[in-house]
């Protein structure tokens, strides 16, 4: 959260904006990589849905799909490489994915037709871009965090709905296991996003009644290797070999050499914990 001694006196939306904006200013303040490249180019293959049985175990899956008839079209907002969106279409009439990574979408491509799937869309495409058809259920999987303008994009997410809005979002910043490497890396604290705490007041002022349901934790994903962890802390510090100064890259990889310890089937580093995700759920 941004440290502003005139936080209290803007409204919760003025301060989800300020708090992503501040956010923006300093990854841009330090970032050596290309601010117009694809940021999921490095990390997209973590996020597309694992196999069949896996899949339909998921537990956001689980709880999404207890809202989804099997004759709904659904839209899923922020599609990414379609962890819901491709298992869903299994389960529903239809599904539209919007999502405007040229990286995702190709996952997500990949997905459709390994799944032989003829009843999901792919729209590429920003949501504040996108021209949608009224879906029965929107759903929208860690999404909401990097939004300045939160309100229309909530807003729109409503006036594309039927009947339901899922929004799936984490207690604390999904970033934040990241936020002690930040540290080490540029000898600052990392400014965190909006999530869970900040939507609902924001949801509140917009006078939107909601429910909430805590999912199961999330476990940090272990790293397959050194390098592994390596090259996705270079995506996720923005940070670029051929242009970052040596101290960054040497705080960097010293930083990993002492923080990555064994984890199961890799790494992880010693200081991190589960995330909490939750459901935000609100009816038209």
């Amino acid at each position: 959260m941004v440290e502003n001694s005139d936080v209290g006196a803007r409204s919760a939306i003025e301060n989800w904006a300020e708090t992503v904006r501040k956010e923006h200013e300093q990854a841009d303040s330090v970032r050596t990589d290309e601010p117009n490249t694809d940021h999921w180019k490095k990390l997209a293959h973590r996020f597309a849905p694992a196999n069949r049985e896996q899949a339909f175990q998921d537990e956001t899956f689980v709880a999404v799909s207890k809202y989804v008839k099997t004759d709904d079209s659904v839209l899923d907002v922020g599609a990414g490489a379609g962890r819901l969106a491709v298992p869903l279409a299994e389960r529903c009439a239809s599904v539209t994915a919007v999502e405007p990574s040229k990286t995702m979408q190709n996952r997500l491509g990949e997905q459709v037709t390994a799944w032989g799937l003829e009843n999901l869309a792919i729209i590429g495409s920003t949501w504040e871009e996108a021209v949608v058809e009224l879906s029965d259920v929107v759903i929208c999987a860690h999404v909401i965090y990097t939004v300045e303008q939160i309100e229309p994009f909530l807003r729109k997410l409503a006036a594309s709905s039927k009947r339901d809005v899922l929004v799936v979002a984490f207690e604390e910043p999904a970033m934040a296991n990241y936020f002690p490497l930040w540290k080490l890396v540029y000898s600052e604290a990392r400014i965190s996003l909006p999530s869970l705490p900040e939507l609902k007041d924001v949801l509140k002022e917009m006078q939107i009644e909601f429910v909430t349901e805590p999912l199961p934790e999330w476990a940090s994903r272990p790293f397959a290797d050194f390098e592994s962890a390596y090259q996705e802390s270079l995506a996720r510090l923005f940070i670029s070999e051929e242009k970052a100064s040596p101290n960054h890259i040497h705080n960097l990889k010293a930083a990993l050499v002492d923080t990555l310890v064994p984890s199961g089937d890799g790494l992880h580093f010693n200081w991190a914990r589960p995330h909490r995700p939750w459901l935000v759920r609100w009816s038209l």
